[in-house]
């Protein structure tokens, strides 16, 4: 019997759960501290004044109800790779045969003066029910979302519906995954809709009611941080080999140390010299060709050919009916009604995959 121990119930441990959930002779367990799925791509929407927070997390003992996983509710804190142990906080080690590691990221706060002390970030549905608590839902309240990518425009563009909102990005222009043309799409669509867009200028100092950047200052009631990611200290510190930012060092196979994978977030992929942007949709493909390649490994004695993603395209909300991004191979633009019905689509998608992944009714 093969332990396979899967950390992190997010985009690619579901991914690689699945992949697994039918390989026999194998004990699969999930370390998963929280209550359900959080569809992180979602929770810009659940920010929206008619929306729940709860809409955009699926509980886990509905979702694992019919499969044969044991979810360990606690956090990991380290890694024992001579006894393959994972370390969890509160609960005795687990051991494993066959680890993948994908407990997502945490928000990268640079050691700006003030900004720990006021900043919400938006990984979970905690963070997201933090800002709604602290929202009024009016235009006299002055939200700065901190970060021209593609969370931190989609949370500016949900926003600015209701509020009175500052978008500052330190590069020169918005959605630098995207090319000029949709950049620009979302810029124009951004300032149509009210948001003061200021590119070009990093964030220097944060007091309580203002915002320094390099040449200009502005006054705020929140501030929401969306200026990167960073892989969970645990991590970083379990000896691992890791690259100059922290980020497990991985063959084409998500591979880090024999029969240890990484997955999501953690997994830096770069395809002929590219780095793939890390999003959603890439964390289900790489958990799921990681729990492939145990399954091969394990059924067939070897793997199959090396990680390379087929995205299917790029997607972002700038309000309730407008988005922009790209479709299909070769990277087909769409922009405006059309671009926000495909995303709209693309969630319907997932839920539906996952329903018929964990045998589930359609949630």
């Amino acid at each position: 019997m093969q332990k396979i121990v899967v950390v992190g119930g997010g985009y690619a441990g579901l991914g690689a759960l699945g992949a697994l959930r039918d390989l026999p002779e194998t004990e699969l367990i999930l370390v998963e501290p929280g209550e359900g799925h959080q569809l992180i791509p979602e929770l810009p929407e659940a920010l929206a004044k008619h929306d729940t927070v709860d809409h955009h997390v699926m509980p886990y003992s509905e979702l694992l109800k019919e499969v044969a996983v044991s979810r360990l509710p606690y956090f990991a804190v380290g890694l024992d790779t001579h006894n393959k142990t994972v370390l969890l906080q509160d609960h005795d080690p687990v051991q494993y045969d066959w680890l993948v590691l994908a407990p997502g990221s945490e928000p990268s706060l640079p050691p700006i003066p003030g900004l720990r002390e006021v900043a919400h970030t938006l990984r979970d549905g905690h963070d997201a029910r933090g800002i709604k608590d602290a929202l009024r839902y009016a235009k006299d309240q002055r939200v700065a979302v901190i970060g021209g990518g593609l969370t931190g425009v989609e949370v500016a563009g949900m926003l600015a519906i209701d509020h009175d909102v500052i978008l500052v990005e330190g590069f020169s222009r918005l959605l630098p995954a995207l090319g000029i043309g949709l950049s620009t799409y979302a810029y124009k669509r951004l300032i149509a809709a009210g948001v003061t867009v200021v590119m070009g200028q990093k964030l220097v100092r944060v007091t309580d009611t203002h915002i320094e950047l390099e040449k200009d200052h502005y006054g705020y009631d929140i501030l929401i941080w969306a200026g990167g990611i960073t892989p969970p200290a645990w991590i970083r510190q379990s000896g691992l080999p890791v690259d100059s930012r922290g980020y497990p060092v991985a063959d084409g196979y998500g591979e880090v140390l024999p029969q240890v994978f990484v997955a999501g977030d953690l997994w830096h992929v770069v395809v002929d010299g590219e780095d793939i942007p890390a999003t959603a949709q890439l964390a289900a493909l790489a958990g799921n060709f990681v729990g492939q390649t145990i399954a091969s490994r394990l059924t067939k004695g070897q793997p199959g050919p090396e990680f390379r993603p087929h995205l299917r395209g790029m997607l972002i909300s700038l309000d309730e009916g407008q988005g922009v991004g790209w479709v299909l191979h070769g990277g087909i633009p769409v922009r405006g009604f059309s671009a926000r019905t495909l995303k709209n689509y693309s969630f319907q998608q997932y839920r539906l995959k996952l329903s018929k992944i964990f045998d589930r009714p359609w949630p």
